[in-house]
C-alpha cells in the first residue's frame, strides 16, 4: 500500500509497504511522477506471458549487447566498462527502469562527471533498449526506452590545443620503450590506439610507405606514413617472432593509462592525451595546405563535417601570407 505526503521542500514523498517485505520510500517533484513510480512497484507488468520480475537486469542486457553486437571490436571494452559502472545505479529488472530513475541518475552523475560523459551514458540506455526490442523476446508489447525525451546536457567543446614537440619529448622520457614507440607512432600517423595495438606484420607496406587498417572505427582504410613512422614500424617488425604476432601486444586502455601517468610525472597539462596526439597530426597536415580529401586520407574520417575544424585552421594560417 502506498502513502503520499508533501514535504516542506514541496516534493512528494511516497512510502510503499508490503507484507513480508522492507518498506521502500522515494521523493518526487510532482504527484504525477510519484504515482507512476507507485504503479511500477505495485503492479508488476507482463510482457506477453513473461512476468517482469523474471526479466534480466541492466547489467545482463548490457553484457549480452557487448558480446553479440560488439564482438571482438575495440569498442567492446569501453562499452562494457561503462555499462558495469552504470549498472550499480540500476539494480532493478531491466523493464522496470523508469524515466524518473533515468532522470535521477542524470542529476546524480552531473555532480560527478562532465556533461559529455552523462550524454554518452544516457545515449547508452537508449541504445540498449533499442537493441533489446529488436533482439530480445519479451512479448508482443513494444519496449519504450525510459531515456526517451530526457534532456541531455550540452556537449563539451572539442579540445583544440595541440601537443607541442617539446611536450611529446618530455612525455616519451617518462614511458617504457614499448609505450614510447606506440605514442610516437600515434603522433606521426594520427592513428587511434586500437588501430595501433591491432597491427600485424601483414598490414605493413613499408617500401610503399603506408599501412592497412582492418576493421577500424570507420572500417578498412590505408594510412600514409612519415619517414619517422616507417623507422618506428621497422623496429617493431624486427621484434616479431611470428607473422601472426601483434606489433604492439598491449591492451588499448593500457595506452591511455600509461599516458596519464607519464603526463602527471612530467608535470604536463591535461591536453597531453592520446586523442590530442591524433588531433595534433591532423592539424599539422591541414596547416601544410592539404585539401579536405587529403586530410581525410590521413585522419580516416568518413564524414566531411568531422574535418571542418581542421580546414578552418589551415585558412587561418594562410591569411597571414596574403598581403
Amino acid at each position: 500500500m502506498a502513502t503520499y505526503r508533501k514535504l516542506k521542500s514541496g516534493k512528494i514523498n511516497v512510502q510503499i509497504r508490503k507484507a513480508g517485505q522492507p518498506q521502500i520510500s522515494k521523493s518526487f517533484d510532482t504527484m504525477k511522477t510519484a504515482r507512476e513510480w507507485v504503479k511500477e512497484h505495485e503492479e508488476p507488468k507482463k510482457r506477453g506471458s513473461v512476468v517482469q520480475k523474471d526479466q534480466p537486469t541492466f547489467l545482463t542486457i548490457g553484457r549480452l549487447y557487448c558480446d553479440k553486437q560488439l564482438g571482438g571490436k575495440s569498442s567492446r571494452h569501453l562499452m562494457l566498462g561503462r555499462i558495469e559502472r552504470m549498472a550499480k545505479q540500476f539494480p532493478q529488472p531491466f523493464l522496470r527502469i523508469t524515466r524518473s530513475d533515468v532522470n535521477a541518475y542524470k542529476n546524480l552523475r552531473l555532480k560527478q562527471v562532465s556533461g559529455s560523459t552523462v550524454r554518452e551514458e544516457i545515449q547508452t540506455i537508449n541504445k540498449l533498449f533499442r537493441w533489446a526490442e529488436r533482439e530480445m523476446i519479451f512479448g508482443e508489447d513494444p519496449i519504450p526506452s525510459p531515456a526517451n525525451n530526457i534532456a541531455l546536457p550540452p556537449a563539451s567543446k572539442p579540445r583544440t590545443r595541440v601537443v607541442e614537440r617539446h611536450e611529446l619529448d618530455r612525455l616519451l622520457a617518462e614511458l617504457n620503450p614499448l609505450m614510447a614507440e606506440i605514442i610516437e607512432l600515434a603522433y606521426e600517423t594520427a592513428m587511434r590506439r586500437a588501430e595501433i595495438t591491432k597491427l600485424l606484420p601483414r598490414h605493413l607496406k613499408l617500401e610503399e610507405r603506408y599501412l592497412e587498417i582492418e576493421d577500424g572505427k570507420t572500417g578498412d582504410r590505408v594510412v600514409p606514413l612519415t619517414t619517422r613512422a616507417v623507422e618506428l614500424l621497422q623496429r617493431a617488425l624486427g621484434r616479431c617472432v611470428r607473422s601472426t604476432s601483434r606489433l604492439y601486444p598491449v591492451a588499448p586502455h593500457s595506452v591511455s593509462t600509461a599516458i596519464r601517468r607519464a603526463r602527471e610525472r612530467a608535470g604536463l597539462g591535461d591536453h597531453v592525451r592520446m586523442h590530442q596526439l591524433r588531433h595534433t597530426r591532423i592539424t599539422a597536415v591541414a596547416r601544410q595546405g592539404f585539401n579536405q580529401a587529403q586530410i581525410m586520407m590521413v585522419s580516416g574520417h568518413r564524414d566531411t563535417r568531422s574535418v571542418q575544424r581542421y580546414t578552418h585552421l589551415s585558412v587561418k594560417d594562410v591569411v597571414g601570407l596574403l598581403d
